[in-house]
């Protein structure tokens, strides 16, 4: 009898790098106060939506705006963050999501908000603003003197826990330099933006839903 011979095992197929963000060590990060004004907003809502609803007969145009301001405020709100991992940073703005990882950011900065530039395109995190009282962080990526305070002279470091962008901005920066210095290639090269079907599709629904109870019902 001939030996059994058998195929040799195939190599396994390559790792998707979309999969490999799979926000390993995930931290997402939001003011506190947008937290605190989407709950208040929300019970507002909530206390005007239900005695319109009970209320006979209902104003649909009361209704309708209610529904599409609590949307509205979910969006714009509550719901922008960044999302912090191991590979890179997802920057959640009201409509679309942005996926970054280390070895694309050539600089980040900040204005109204924390500001990261990736492949020649810039990318705002809505959900992180930049504390007015303080100066801007960066002007070039990595670079001596970026974030002097201008007409002191000194660095400043980032030292207040709260979510603001000149801070986030330090901590990126510094994810990037350890990213650096791995010199293993591992962490892929991403950077994309896509749209958020969910948001997208709430904000329609809501907005067709006010149209309808201001001008039709």
């Amino acid at each position: 009898m001939s030996p059994d011979v058998s195929p040799p095992p195939a190599d396994p197929p390559a790792e998707d790098p979309a999969v490999r963000t799979g926000l390993r060590d995930a931290r997402t990060l939001r003011p506190s106060s947008s937290v605190t004004v989407g709950v208040i907003g929300a019970v507002a809502g909530v206390a005007l939506l239900v005695p319109g609803l009970l209320t006979e007969p209902r104003s649909w145009t009361l209704i309708s705006t209610i529904v599409l301001a609590l949307v509205l405020l979910w969006l714009f709100v509550v719901r922008p963050s960044i999302v912090i991992h191991a590979e890179g940073v997802r920057l959640v703005n009201p409509l679309r999501v942005v996926d970054v990882t280390w070895p694309v950011i050539t600089e980040v900065r900040s204005r109204w908000a924390l500001e990261i530039v990736a492949e020649g395109r810039r990318y705002t995190a809505w959900g992180v603003p930049a504390d007015p009282g303080r100066p801007r962080y960066g002007r070039g990526m990595l670079a001596v003197g970026a974030n002097k305070v201008r007409g002191k002279g000194t660095i400043e470091e980032p030292t207040k826990p709260k979510v603001e962008a000149q801070a986030v901005a330090a901590e990126v920066e510094e994810r990037i330099r350890a990213d650096r210095k791995r010199k293993d290639g591992r962490t892929p090269r991403i950077a994309h933006q896509v749209w958020d079907p969910v948001s997208v599709g709430l904000l329609l629904v809501a907005s067709a839903f006010f149209v309808l109870g201001t001008f039709v019902v």
